[in-house]
């Protein structure tokens, strides 16, 4: 008895037209970027909407089979959830690592007295110094997740 599975296949070209397919592949970031810069909408529900329109959009555009695309995006978001809680995990153990052994403070300590007195200047070499510890111990471009914002509230 032998059981043949279809293999779902691609379009490269859906809409006939190499704009039109750019274009509607595109419609997913855009209406990400939209929802979350001009109209302002929480993070999480701006990419649950997203998400929504992305399978829809394979499933109806790309013909793509509804359980395999279903399945795809919840292996999807779960390495993805799974990567978050990891660096989330993480940042908070070494954060309270460091405050409560004192690294923390004596790092601080020496960046106002040895460094400058520039809080500028000091927001850079902490997020390169904390970045390049976090990337070591941690991975997963942690310093992109922590250290961005760090520079964003510091300065």
């Amino acid at each position: 008895m032998s059981v043949t599975a279809s293999v779902f296949t691609q379009q490269l070209n859906p809409l006939n037209s190499v704009l039109g397919s750019t274009l509607a592949a595109l419609l997913p970031l855009v209406l990400l970027l939209v929802l979350l810069a001009i109209m302002r909408v929480t993070a999480w529900l701006a990419v649950s909407i997203g998400a929504v329109i992305t399978v829809v959009m394979a499933i109806t555009i790309w013909s793509s089979p509804v359980g395999p695309t279903i399945q795809a995006w919840g292996i999807g978001a779960a390495t993805g959830i799974w990567s978050i809680d990891w660096i989330v995990f993480w940042g908070v153990v070494i954060y309270n690592v460091l405050v409560e052994t004192g690294a923390f403070a004596h790092f601080r300590h020496w960046l106002v007295t040895q460094a400058t007195a520039d809080i500028r200047v000091q927001a850079i070499l902490m997020a390169w110094a904390l970045g390049a510890l976090l990337e070591g111990l941690v991975g997963f471009g942690y310093p992109w997740a922590v250290v961005a914002p760090i520079l964003v509230a510091w300065v």
